[in-house]
């Protein structure tokens, strides 16, 4: 068993697994680093990021190994090589990279999106926890991109096994249902737009990180100089002068202010939904400072325009790109498709368009050297064709040439042989010799007959001379015909005629001769006494004759062969008969009828379809 199809499914829940387990480490040890977060903030954000990644990507696993599931038979039948693969089910396999990936990375986003917003921890503030979550999208679509690539590498494996017939239909469908037109152009778009937004929103998400990072140092800062400048003592007249207004205004930027009897030591401490408690001692007693870690927004409308018009410039590059690849593919595709054709064959059009990509022109140049070797092959083989019909015409001619010139001499000798058995003074034995003489002259007459219709039939020559007759009738002259051909053998003929039979339009010479060799060939092979011949009426305007050929050596196979038998028969083949039934099929076939050989009952069946007469 082929392992590419074989395997297909484990090796696509593997890749899957490897990019989660990848991803989720990535996003953890990267995130922190970009961003700029430290302490526990960096601790637990890098940890519901990775872990949401963990988890979606478990699900995407599980719903993915459910869906291929639905494929074991046909990735079986790729497997050990069978031909019976459906067109419909190949499609649908095709299209498994684009839903894997898709079904790969919208568990991933959601997992990481609700890890770090519904269920962020108590440390991260909305802003930070936005950040964490679209820098973790960014960097899931990053990775989904060579994920994608592996597993299109890894389906298309596992396509190639199958028949070639098969994907010819499953191309011809897609290409008349319109799936294939534009889907060039549309994947470079999306090849070259993705990495850039990717880029431009990771770039945009760490510059905004080192600006939190800023804003939070610089407020930290502020408080400090706020618990020192307002909430300590000051020389005066009043130690506590203008304080209360201090406190307004640093409240409405921001910072909640004031001061405890009890002295505390200095420390910064982090409360949820990402407040800093900034603890300070003074004097007399302490002071303590709240306030927001960062007031940056998480993107900036300045990153956000650059970031669109990267975008968009990327997707324009992407559409020129794409459309020039589709326009190569789309002319290399119908040079191929005109390999054969006669306007390559004569070598009047120019196989190989101009291509604007390195991997297009070179396929371009093989089409062009296949050209090339199909315009030879083609002179060969016409070459080849007008030999063996110069052959043909030469062979019939000979044969006919020396089938009058051997048939005139024999009917001489079958002539005085029976004016010799007519004479009183022979002897027994001479008697015996002269049949002897007679049956195997008029074998060869037969045998001579039979060339001269052959060498008819190849030269296309052959006139019938159609009349309406009974089969009955037929049948008897080609009974009598077969007993003829025989080698001396005693076998009894059962003629079975069915009641009502309409007569058939044949031309009673040819088809009795050709129905005799049929006849001649069961005598010959007959392992029991007797043989049946049966007519019947098969529709009301055909008229069907079973031949039976009772012996229990010849499968249905052997009497297919001896209607096409190989260019070197057996030693065991009777050559002329061979030749025999092969013209007694042609002249059936030309009264518009059929032979088909068969096997019923222990016994092979010569079945004779011949049109009624009118």
């Amino acid at each position: 068993m082929n392992p590419a199809a074989s395997h297909l499914i484990r090796r696509v829940l593997g890749w899957s697994a490897t990019f989660t387990l990848l991803g989720a480490a990535l996003v953890a040890l990267l995130a922190p680093r970009l961003l700029l977060l430290s302490g526990r903030v960096a601790i637990e954000g890098a940890t519901a990021l990775g872990s949401g990644m963990l988890a979606g990507g478990a699900v995407a696993a599980i719903v993915r190994g459910v869906r291929l599931s639905r494929y074991r038979f046909l990735l079986r039948a790729l497997a050990v090589g069978s031909r019976a693969v459906e067109a419909h089910e190949l499609y649908e396999l095709g299209h498994e990279p684009r839903r894997a990936i898709v079904g790969w990375l919208v568990p991933s986003c959601v997992g990481a999106a609700v890890a770090t917003i519904p269920f962020a921890p108590r440390t991260l503030d909305p802003n930070t926890s936005v950040t964490l979550c679209l820098l973790g999208l960014t960097i899931a679509t990053a990775a989904s991109l060579p994920l994608f690539v592996v597993l299109r590498t890894t389906f298309a494996r596992a396509l190639m096994l199958a028949p070639v017939e098969v994907m010819r239909e499953v191309e011809e469908d897609a290409e008349r249902l319109g799936h294939i037109e534009g889907r060039v152009t549309r994947r470079m778009v999306l090849a070259v737009t993705l990495p850039v937004l990717c880029l431009a929103v990771g770039a945009s998400l760490v510059v905004v990180g080192h600006l939190r990072r800023a804003d939070e140092r610089s407020r930290e800062e502020s408080a400090r100089m706020l618990a020192r400048s307002v909430l300590e003592p000051g020389p005066g007249v009043e130690l506590w002068g203008g304080m209360a207004d201090a406190v307004l205004q640093a409240r409405a930027l921001g910072f909640y202010a004031y001061s405890q009897a009890e002295s505390e030591d200095y420390r910064v401490t982090r409360g949820r939904a990402g407040r800093i408690t900034l603890t300070m001692p003074l004097d007399h007693g302490s002071a303590r400072v709240e306030f927001a870690s960062s007031t940056a927004a998480v993107v900036s409308p300045l990153g956000l325009l650059v970031a669109l018009i990267a975008v968009a410039v990327a997707a324009l590059l992407g559409f020129v790109i794409g459309r020039a690849l589709s326009e190569d593919l789309t002319n290399a595709t119908r040079d191929v498709r005109e390999l054969g054709t006669e306007a390559v064959m004569e070598g009047g059009r120019r196989v190989v368009s101009s291509a604007r990509f390195h991997v297009v022109a070179q396929l371009g140049s093989a089409i062009a050297r296949l050209a090339g070797r199909f315009r030879v092959f083609a002179h060969a083989q016409e070459r080849s064709i007008e030999a063996r019909n110069a052959a043909t015409r030469a062979r019939g001619l000979f044969f006919a040439s020396v089938s009058h010139d051997l048939k005139s001499p024999l009917n001489a000798i079958l002539g005085f042989t029976e004016l010799v058995r007519r004479a009183q003074f022979i002897t027994l034995g001479q008697a015996e010799s002269l049949a002897v003489i007679e049956r195997r002259g008029r074998e060869l007459l037969a045998l001579i007959e039979t060339i001269l219709d052959a060498a008819r039939v190849e030269a296309g020559q052959l006139t019938l001379v159609l009349d309406a007759i009974e089969a009955r009738v037929v049948i008897e002259q080609a009974v009598a015909k077969g007993r003829d051909l025989m080698d001396g053998r005693e076998v009894q003929v059962v003629v079975e005629i069915a009641p009502g039979l309409p007569l058939i339009r044949v031309d009673r010479v040819r088809l009795s001769r050709a129905i005799a060799t049929f006849v001649a060939y069961a005598m010959r092979e007959a392992t029991t006494p007797a043989l049946r011949i049966a007519a019947g009426l098969e529709t009301p305007t055909h008229v069907r004759i079973e031949i039976e050929v009772p012996s229990e050596r010849f499968r249905e196979s052997d009497l297919s062969g001896l209607l096409k038998p190989p260019d070197a028969p057996g030693a065991a083949e009777h050559r002329g008969l061979a030749l025999a039934l092969r013209l007694g099929r042609s002249i059936v076939e030309l009264h518009g009828g059929t032979v088909t050989p068969a096997r019923r009952a222990g016994v092979g069946v010569f079945s004779l379809l011949l049109p009624a007469g009118t």
